[in-house]
């Protein structure tokens, strides 16, 4: 007769024996239950399957039910349905106009005035062709009202994604009170974009009603300090392909404008500013101005605006 002690050994020991066999017999009605892969075809064996099957006509498209190919072909010529939706529209207008200088400049030289200065340029059409207008000048207001401006209207077309190809005419003029006042209307010839890096360049050939040529070049260049405070250098170059008398004009590099200016950004389309500008004559026309008693180089404090449209 068993013990009690003994007796619980006893079923510890079957238990230990008996519960992985049932398991093991479960696993195994389990696994018998899944789908093998033993009798699939190989790659080999489904390509044989598939050698005696024509590939798919790719010469002759589907057609839609009912209709031969020439149908199909007289559909797509004729004119859409009334009921059919407009297409997405490639001729819109558009139209933009930026203020990129708008700023009062007060020189270095006390005997000198102080003036308004302004640059500016907008155009209107699509994406390839435009009418551009370009302005440029400065006015001075203190004393004897005097001043000059230089006025592009241009026909622009886009010729890379980049760059423009401008002509049109210019009108340009300076004045010293109503007694004292010229004009001329000059011939242009342009191309402007943006090069590599992000550099925005602007060159003009001008031909005037005279025949005077000459050419200015400008770059300018955008440094984002943070993302509303920006720092714009900007070189300006002239040049003259001939002395123009009239004009106190020597041959060659004639002037050179060098501009710093540190805006911030309130939105986008405006912003306030404040710069320095160096200008300088060169060449011949600093000898013309030397010779006149002018000054050749000065230095003004800008502050302004830059808006747009």
């Amino acid at each position: 007769m068993l013990t009690p002690n003994l007796r619980l050994l006893a079923m510890i020991a079957m238990t230990v024996v008996l519960v992985p066999s049932a398991a093991h017999a479960q696993n195994k009605h389990d696994m018998s239950d899944m789908p093998s892969t033993a009798n699939r075809p190989d790659h080999q064996h489904s390509a044989q399957q598939h050698e005696g099957t024509p590939p798919p006509d790719l010469e002759i498209p589907p057609l839609p039910a009912g209709m031969t190919l020439e149908e199909v072909f007289d559909y797509s010529n004729s004119e859409p349905p009334s009921d059919f939706p407009d297409p997405v529209p490639d001729d819109q207008l558009f139209a933009f106009a930026l203020f990129d200088q708008l700023e009062y400049r007060v020189p270095d030289d006390d005997d000198a005035r102080d003036r308004l200065g302004w640059e500016a340029e907008g155009w209107i059409g699509g994406d390839i062709n435009k009418f551009w207008w370009k302005s440029e000048g400065e006015a001075i207001f203190e004393g004897t009202d005097e001043g000059e401006s230089e006025n592009d209207f241009l026909y622009s077309r886009l010729i890379t994604p980049f760059w423009n190809v401008q002509t049109g005419v210019q009108y340009a003029n300076e004045w010293i009170t109503n007694d004292d006042y010229n004009d001329r209307w000059s011939y242009v010839l342009g191309l402007q974009g943006m090069a590599p890096y992000q550099f925005e360049l602007d060159n003009s050939l001008y031909v005037s009603e005279d025949g005077d040529v000459t050419f200015e070049t400008e770059g300018e260049y955008d440094v984002r300090i943070t993302q509303r405070l920006v720092l714009q250098p900007r070189v300006g170059l002239t040049f003259s392909a001939q002395t123009i008398s009239e004009r106190n004009l020597g041959s060659g590099l004639t002037e050179a404008d060098f501009d710093l200016r540190l805006r911030y950004e309130i939105k986008r389309e405006l912003a306030p500013y404040v710069g320095l500008r160096y200008h300088s004559l060169v060449g011949e026309t600093e000898n013309i101005a030397e010779a006149a008693g002018e000054r050749t180089e000065q230095w003004l404090f800008l502050a302004g605006l830059r808006l747009a449209f």
